[in-house]
């Protein structure tokens, strides 16, 4: 498993994990938390992975690593093999937090 960082006040796509080719990144959970009222979508390079998710602020949106389940945990999202994993935000608006992520092969 891998964390890294969410720090970004970026409007439109901020890259949080590079792709690598043959590998796949699967999220397996996440936390953010943002300064101000925007949407912010996860992507596989291009392609959306979750729905426009509304924030405002304060607030935090969580997906929490599910560690109970047998066999460890499970993954929240999949990218696409080769693909990178983008936040985009709609506006310029601090969003802070982290993302737990695996590469898998693909």
């Amino acid at each position: 498993m891998h964390t890294v960082k969410i720090d970004t006040a970026a409007s439109g796509n901020t890259t949080l994990v590079t792709g690598s080719a043959g590998r796949r990144i699967v999220v397996l959970g996440y936390h953010l938390v943002a300064a101000g009222p925007v949407t912010a979508t996860v992507k596989s390079d291009t392609t959306a992975l979750t729905g426009p998710m509304s924030m405002v602020a304060g607030v935090p949106h969580d997906a929490a690593i599910a560690t109970w389940l047998v066999g460890g945990p499970q993954p929240h999202l999949e990218g696409a093999g080769g693909e990178a994993l983008v936040l985009t935000l709609s506006g310029a608006v601090q969003v802070s937090g982290h993302l737990t992520y695996t590469l898998r092969p693909g």
